[in-house]
């Protein structure tokens, strides 16, 4: 029973860890999506526009639009790369569809944790019955 409870405990902490792991993936999706957005939206803006462009933690800062056909994106680290507005929301696709992939397969394995405990606690119950 001890050892069935440890169990249950080291798939309760998996549990918490893949969920705060999707929860975290799903703001990242959100980013993504709205940068996708943004890009698009780069498309009916003329040069020489006026914009806030975000600097980090809510704060921005006004920018004005040189080259609304291209999109400057971090392709890791700290190098970047000057892509078409196309090229940088096909990025960006690539990224969202990697991110729910990850996601539908956290909550495949959340699943089966799930079962798992689903199954240790009937055996648990099961060996208290018998008691």
């Amino acid at each position: 029973m001890a050892q069935q409870m440890q169990q249950l405990q080291q798939l309760q902490q998996q549990s918490q860890q893949i969920q705060e792991y999707l929860q975290q993936l799903d703001e990242t999706r959100n980013q993504i999506q709205a940068s996708k957005e943004a890009v698009r939206e780069l498309e009916d803006v003329e040069e020489g526009k006026e914009i806030l462009a975000r600097v980090g933690a809510g704060a921005y800062v006004k920018a004005e639009i040189k080259n609304p056909e291209k999109v400057v994106s971090n392709i890791g680290g700290d190098v970047f790369e000057e892509r078409s507005n196309e090229g940088a929301a096909n990025v960006l696709e690539k990224q969202l569809t990697i991110v729910k992939d990850t996601q539908e397969d956290l909550e495949s394995q959340m699943q089966e944790i799930q079962q798992q405990m689903q199954q240790i606690q009937q055996k648990m119950q099961e060996q208290q019955q018998q008691q």
